[in-house]
């Protein structure tokens, strides 16, 4: 597979470069890379809803939405992955997890054992998720944040609910409800966000 070209409806950015691959222009060129036979896609902005808005447009003009995947990741032969994802350098996903699609994992994020990710969430780099967690839809873990049943045994299971926020370097040992942003060693809810 080969990059073709980057789509980005900043006019600045337009015939310009990114690590050699030219910037054609907005989104009005993707017809024509349809029609001159490109037929692979990803969105690779981090903003959760977006990029899930934007791959599910690119799905609908009849793209294949790829998964990018550095060749330094180690990515466990029983994963289940959607699609749309981007595994950066360094990242590990160990054992049967499930990865919904448009998922962004940043370098050197882990993710343990019979962990499910939920679709549109970011990963941010350095972030450690444990065993037996269940991410939600659209949710953002920060850089360095830790994510962890407080008990063992395959019955313990940690929820972070829909569309939250786990900020940087927290640690979470309990379960986080939908749209709360938490923070802190242990992590705590400091406000709701809208949905």
């Amino acid at each position: 597979m080969q990059v073709a070209a980057v789509v980005d409806d900043n006019p600045d950015t337009w015939g310009k470069e990114v690590r050699g691959v030219p910037v054609i222009g907005g989104r009005d060129k993707l017809p024509q890379l349809l029609a001159d036979g490109v037929t692979g896609a990803i969105c690779s902005i981090g903003q959760n809803k977006p990029r899930g808005l934007i791959s599910e447009m690119l799905a609908g003009m009849g793209f294949e939405l790829v998964n990018a995947i550095h060749p330094s990741a180690v990515v466990s032969p029983d994963v289940r992955m959607g699609r749309g994802c981007i595994v950066a350098a360094s990242v590990t996903l160990y054992v049967d997890p499930v990865i919904g699609n448009h998922v962004y994992f940043d370098v050197g994020a882990v993710v343990s054992h019979n962990t499910i990710i939920g679709d549109n969430s970011l990963i941010s780099a350095g972030v450690t998720i444990g065993a037996r967690i269940d991410i939600g839809k659209n949710v953002l873990v920060g850089l360095g944040a830790s994510v962890m049943t407080p008990k063992w045994g395959r019955d313990s299971r940690l929820r972070v609910g829909d569309n939250a926020v786990v900020g940087i370097g927290s640690v979470v040992i309990s379960d986080v409800p939908d749209n709360a942003v938490v923070v802190g060693v242990p992590a705590k809810v400091i406000r709701y966000q809208e949905p």
